[in-house]
């Protein structure tokens, strides 16, 4: 299946995940829980809702795997198609009725963040999507979309994850957030780097060590094509494995200036520069 199809899929694949966590909500199924996933976190019922319909689109496709938070591996093991789910980034947003949460699929075609070739997060609570085709640009919606053009930290709105931080960490991110124009965090990582994609945030920084490759893979490639600069914390490429033990650290920008800025920021703190 080319990268075209696969987009058409999982717009459609996303939408009908829309529909069936908005009718959870309403039934008041919001904190139901169903076990343990893949992840080791608990799986309530949206998640396992969500990833069925997810896997029942995908693996109608011959030739593909797929590695989702909650099902951990699936599909033709040996296929070179990976498909990376993560049915319900934002979890703990929908149990407590915060509505910031979304669906993310990302299609890889090699083993490195590089060879993600598709990539959709939906939304959940708005409708809006966000989806890419590797060399194509980035859509929200359809519409073609890119990062600010806000090149420094004074004039930024930055996002960054704290929560579990470390105490060392957080008092070594404290000069970033206090320089900044506003700090802001949502609690659905692959939505807020989609919002740094189309220019509503000018950064996000991770640097907690947790973020899996299920909540990264498909924003990654949105904002890429959208026209951010993405590397590890020290400024070094990403080095990503396509499992779920792995755990990521990044510093997403919306250019190359503000991305250096906000680098060297970061020099110093222990275990990141």
């Amino acid at each position: 299946m080319n990268p075209r199809e696969w987009e058409k899929r999982l717009l459609g694949a996303t939408a009908k995940v829309e529909a069936k966590v908005a009718d959870l909500a309403s039934m008041g199924g919001r904190g139901k829980s169903v076990g343990v996933g893949a992840s080791g976190d608990r799986t309530i019922l949206a998640d396992k809702v969500a990833e069925d319909v997810l896997l029942e689109s995908i693996l109608e496709v011959e030739g593909v795997r797929v590695l989702s938070e909650e099902a951990g591996a699936a599909g033709d093991a040996g296929a070179e198609t990976l498909a990376v789910v993560d049915p319900l980034d934002g979890s703990s947003n929908f149990e407590r009725g915060i509505p910031f949460y979304c669906t993310s699929v990302a299609i890889v075609e090699g083993g490195s963040l590089e060879d993600v070739s598709v990539g959709v997060v939906r939304d959940l609570v708005s409708g809006d999507v966000y989806h890419a085709v590797k060399g194509r640009g980035a859509r929200k919606n359809g519409r073609a979309i890119a990062t600010s053009g806000v090149s420094s930290i004074s004039r930024a709105v930055v996002g960054a994850d704290l929560s579990r931080g470390t105490p060392l960490l957080v008092s070594g991110l404290a000069p970033l957030i206090s320089g900044a124009k506003r700090h802001v965090h949502f609690g659905a990582n692959a939505l807020e780097l989609c919002l740094l994609a189309d220019g509503t945030i000018d950064a996000f920084v991770d640097a907690r060590g947790r973020i899996r490759i299920t909540d990264f893979a498909a924003a990654y490639l949105i904002a890429k094509e959208a026209g951010a600069e993405i590397s590890a914390p020290d400024g070094r490429g990403l080095k990503a494995s396509f499992d779920l033990e792995r755990r990521l650290s990044f510093v997403a920008t919306a250019n190359r200036r503000l991305h250096r800025e906000i680098l060297g920021g970061l020099k110093g703190i222990p275990g990141i520069g």
